[in-house]
């Protein structure tokens, strides 16, 4: 008897296995109902809020705030560029003092 060759017994053993049952790749979602007797009457489909004119007031609020924090961060900002003047001036100042110390004690300890 003639052995059968490799592929064949692969062949074989595929096919004797059970085969895979399809694999379904989406599912799609179950549909959406509403139980009965819980419809909407018409005045819960009216929307529901604050108005235009509402909406509108706040925006104009908003507006105002928004212009009044602008002056404030440019009152700031140029407060901040005085104070870092003023620090580079100190700075320098304390820079050249102690230099002028530290040239004192060297011509004096030397």
């Amino acid at each position: 008897m003639v052995s059968p060759s490799p592929k064949r017994k692969r062949d074989e053993s595929v096919d004797s296995s059970p085969r895979a049952s399809r694999v379904r790749r989406h599912i799609s979602p179950p549909p959406i109902t509403r139980p009965g007797g819980h419809n909407e009457s018409e005045d819960d489909k009216v929307l529901k809020g604050p108005t235009v004119a509402q909406l509108l007031r706040n925006i104009i609020e908003m507006h105002k705030e928004h212009k009044k924090l602008s002056d404030q961060v440019a009152e700031l900002t140029l407060e901040l560029k005085f104070v870092k003047d003023d620090y580079n001036m100190l700075r320098r100042s304390l820079c050249s003092k102690v230099n002028t110390l530290a040239k004192t004690i060297g011509e004096n300890g030397a």
